[in-house]
């Protein structure tokens, strides 16, 4: 979008970084954009095949690759460049896979990026997000959906995050969302509770990890189910690979690090206290720690060290809620003990291993106490009702984004509402800065580096703010019951009508067209005009974008 709309050199020409390795492997494999094999009709417009331009592109390659390889080995055709040199990469791979056998293939170490956290006067923390080469990111999650597959069957169906494909689907955090609904409805009087793991990744220790992952093959076996050799050794590279203790922490405070990555100087969070505190004097020493993050292994891995601790939890009794979206739980009993022992079994599961987690607290007047009861991450077991009736009811629970209420009804966690507006506000600024914002926030030369005139630039970011809030919506199928793609509003699909969630929804289509409107004054010394050709229709000029393409259209 800002390259059709600008000449600044900011963005008149696509700059790949040197640095960026993985593109300049890629690239060479495929074709030009300008020879992708196009979609028929039928692909395009199939709403249940391809959702989103990130599927479409994937099968525009593909069909590019099928027919080239059916011209050249069917009508002798001379293969084109980029076909050799796929051919060839992927018979690399397979090399290396299969060097796994033999005890040669290396998993390189990742790079780690630290990605912000949070920042709190000026005290900067970070997370260790793991980068691995082309290659070996290929080979793994090729390797994380095998072992997703293979294992899936011994996982319970309370855990919705990373699961296997059943019934032509794959759970999701809506199931989860709904499965919590389903048992409000059912009992009237219930009470819940939440306990938050701490720092999951950063402390998973990789030998009891490993006495895991040979218990659950060993349990798989009775089944029926063999996991290859390959898949064992390539388990164990992984974790040596990486550890916490070893490969992150050394980083921290560390300025020129910090410096190289292009963020301000801060540190990578940590628990040595609490790990120390719970295990041994000598733990961080004596033991790898932590997975890495970024990679699709790793959330296997908390399926995999946590199924225990599932099993545990629903024996506890057979009518008890227990919903677990990675290392995110919820449990609830319309018995208050029997929800006390539930809790307690998981917090037990969670020291047997090896983990640690954020120690629930009690709230007695959550009208005098909201503020924080949102800020804990666990929680004591709480009377799920109405705050008016006893002051120790508390009537919100919150889970994967969504909120819900005693009564059923659903809202949106304020934190998700703030990073879309803060969307909405960079969408229009990429815009400005590509027409040559300055230090002062003016736009002095916009006459010079602009291609559109004010209408089309406005229009151009309409229609970015559009796909990106309700996806690509038109006129004559927004009220069909379509699959969106990608967008904010097909994250939250299960939103349903009630105050608070008008209220929230009205509030994104408010700062939506605060955009604007904004962007549309600041233009508006622009008088530069274009060809004919690319004017807009008149219909399209003073066109109003309303309820089809609103947020608060698309709720239930």
């Amino acid at each position: 979008m800002s390259r059709d709309i600008s000449l600044h050199n900011r963005t008149n020409k696509i700059i790949i970084s040197n640095k960026d390795l993985d593109f300049k492997t890629i690239q060479p494999l495929f074709p030009t954009r300008r020879n992708w094999k196009k979609l028929s009709q039928k692909e395009r417009l199939d709403p249940n095949r391809l959702t989103n331009s990130l599927e479409k592109n994937q099968m525009r390659l593909w069909k590019s690759y099928k027919l080239e390889k059916y011209l050249v080995n069917f009508k002798n055709k001379t293969p084109e460049d980029w076909y050799i040199k796929l051919l060839k990469y992927c018979d690399e791979i397979r090399k290396k896979v299969n060097d796994i056998s033999k005890d040669k293939y290396i998993l390189n170490k990742p790079s780690i990026f630290p990605l912000p956290k949070s920042n709190e006067k000026g005290n900067y923390i970070y997370r260790p997000i793991a980068k691995y080469t082309l290659e070996d990111k290929i080979i793994t999650s090729l390797f994380s959906k095998y072992l997703t597959i293979n294992f899936d069957s011994v996982f319970l169906d309370c855990s919705y995050a990373f699961r296997a494909r059943k019934n032509g689907a794959v759970p999701n955090h809506h199931d989860s969302i709904i499965e919590i609904l389903k048992y409000r409805k059912k009992n009237k009087k219930i009470w819940v509770s939440e306990c938050d793991i701490q720092k999951f990744f950063d402390t998973v220790q990789h030998t009891h990890l490993i006495k895991i992952f040979n218990e659950t093959i060993n349990e798989l076996s009775l089944k029926g189910i063999k996991i290859s050799s390959n898949a064992i050794k390539l388990f164990s590279l992984f974790l040596d690979s990486y550890s916490f203790n070893n490969d992150v922490l050394t980083k921290n405070n560390t300025s020129k690090y910090f410096k190289k990555s292009g963020v301000p100087v801060g540190q990578f969070g940590w628990v040595e206290k609490e790990l120390v505190a719970n295990y041994s004097k000598d733990y961080i020493k004596d033991y790898k720690i932590g997975v890495p993050q970024g990679n699709a292994v790793s959330c296997f891995i908390a399926n995999l060290i946590l199924n225990n601790i599932d099993k545990a939890v629903k024996e506890v009794d057979k009518d008890i809620l227990y919903v677990r979206y990675c290392d995110d739980m919820v449990l609830a009993h319309k018995d208050v003990n029997i929800c006390k022992k539930a809790l307690e079994v998981y917090k037990e599961g969670i020291k047997e291993n090896y983990l640690l987690y954020h120690e629930p607290k009690s709230f007695k007047n959550y009208k005098n106490s909201a503020n924080d009861f949102w800020k804990v991450k666990s929680k004591e077991p709480y009377f799920f009702g109405n705050k008016y009736v006893d002051e120790k009811n508390i009537p919100w629970l919150s889970f994967v984004g969504y909120q819900i209420n005693y009564k059923g009804e659903l809202k949106v966690r304020k934190s998700s509402i703030k990073k879309e507006i803060s969307k909405q506000i960079e969408e229009t600024q990429k815009i400005l800065v590509s027409l040559g914002l300055d230090k002062d926030r003016k736009l002095p030369d916009i006459n010079k580096y602009s291609r559109k005139t004010v209408n089309q630039i406005v229009f151009s970011l309409q229609q970015r703010l559009i796909s990106m809030s309700v996806g690509r919506v038109t006129i004559y199928n927004y009220n069909k019951n379509l699959e969106q793609g990608l967008c904010w509003t097909n994250g939250f699909h299960l939103l349903n009508e009630n105050k608070i969630v008008l209220k929230q929804l009205k509030e994104l289509d408010k700062r939506r067209e605060q955009q604007i409107l904004y962007l549309k004054r600041i233009i508006s010394h622009l008088d530069i005009e274009t060809n004919d050709v690319d004017d807009l229709p008149k219909y399209m000029e003073e066109l109003y974008f309303g309820v089809p393409y609103s947020y608060f259209n698309h709720i239930k």
